[in-house]
């Protein structure tokens, strides 16, 4: 059994036996421990394949497997019959090169917004009790120093208001009476992030890829933490809106400092914000806010912990693990 799935099993669950688990994105940087964390505890998942590259990727590691789509909901229901929980995981983010388009969101929008609504109708007409979703942080405004949790409205952007449009499906999956948890999740980061990598390989050769003010906090969750908090919601948390981020935010500089670190420098160059404004464009500039964002509420509301604090310590891991 390897260490987080040693973590997660280490409390006693509020929900205790196993529970049959339908799964969408299971291919993706979260859904991958999320899904092994969840076998390792005894639950039965279910994985949506959408083509049959998936399917045979699937099948070849022990998976149960159904084919379908999140744009066919006569498939959808048939997917989550018998099931008790849906965890909906699956996004369609466009790589930076191509983030300055618009219609590069589309299909990422149209997951968050028609894909959820499909996934809830059916998991409402299943009987499924449980729905999580995924959401992210960056839907709240620049706050300086102020810390941020759920209770602070969000401030959308045109690309995070799909996501908005995610967490308002859910809950009216919690107003018909089930269990509905959005949680927001920090930047993923870890050996497994392909973004963590390439700012590594950036500060190696002097460059931190780290945009915005210095003193503006910058929300990050590592990635083993962050489903770690998607099985402990599954067992522990009631419906609601919880924050998943590491338990010490660090300022653009500082987090600059713990990638010179990480990658042997003593320090690095760190380019203009206006830099990004061009490679991503105007509309992922909420990306440079200040978001000083608390796991408080999540926290005592299930007792998760990160594995991982803080990303002074977490990108030197990252550096050094395969």
């Amino acid at each position: 059994m390897n260490i987080i799935a040693a973590h997660a099993l280490s409390r006693e669950p509020f929900i205790v036996g196993s529970m049959n688990v339908f799964v969408t994105g299971a291919t993706g940087v979260l859904g991958k421990p999320v899904s092994r964390l969840l076998i390792d505890g005894g639950h039965h998942i279910r994985v949506l394949a959408r083509n049959a590259s998936n399917e045979s990727r699937f099948r070849s590691t022990g998976l149960a497997v159904f084919r379908g789509s999140l744009f066919e909901p006569p498939s959808l229901r048939r997917g989550v019959k018998g099931c008790d929980a849906v965890l909906h995981l699956a996004t369609r983010i466009p790589p930076l090169n191509q983030a300055s388009r618009r219609a590069a969101w589309d299909e990422n929008d149209r997951i968050r917004s028609e894909g959820t609504r499909n996934l809830v109708a059916a998991a409402l007409e299943a009987g499924v009790s449980t729905f999580i979703y995924p959401s992210v942080v960056f839907v709240y405004p620049d706050r300086g120093d102020e810390w941020i949790d759920s209770s602070i409205p969000p401030e959308p952007s045109a690309i995070l208001q799909s996501t908005l449009t995610a967490e308002a499906e859910v809950e009216q999956f919690t107003r018909t009476g089930h269990r509905g948890i959005v949680l927001r999740m920090g930047s993923f980061y870890g050996p497994t992030a392909g973004n963590t990598q390439y700012m590594l390989r950036m500060a190696r050769y002097g460059i931190a890829m780290v945009f915005g003010r210095c003193e503006a906090y910058q929300p990050l969750i590592w990635v083993d933490d962050a489903a770690l908090a998607v099985v402990d919601a599954l067992s522990r948390a009631t419906a609601g809106i919880y924050d998943i981020v590491d338990d010490e935010p660090l300022q653009r500089r500082e987090l600059a400092a713990a990638l010179a670190g990480a990658a042997g420098r003593r320090r690095l160059f760190r380019p203009p914000t206006i830099l990004f404004r061009f490679l991503a464009g105007k509309d992922l500039m909420f990306l440079t806010r200040s978001q000083r964002v608390s796991n408080d509420k999540f926290k005592r509301e299930t007792g998760w912990s990160p594995m991982v604090a803080s990303a002074r310590y977490g990108l030197r891991l990252s550096a050094i693990e395969p």
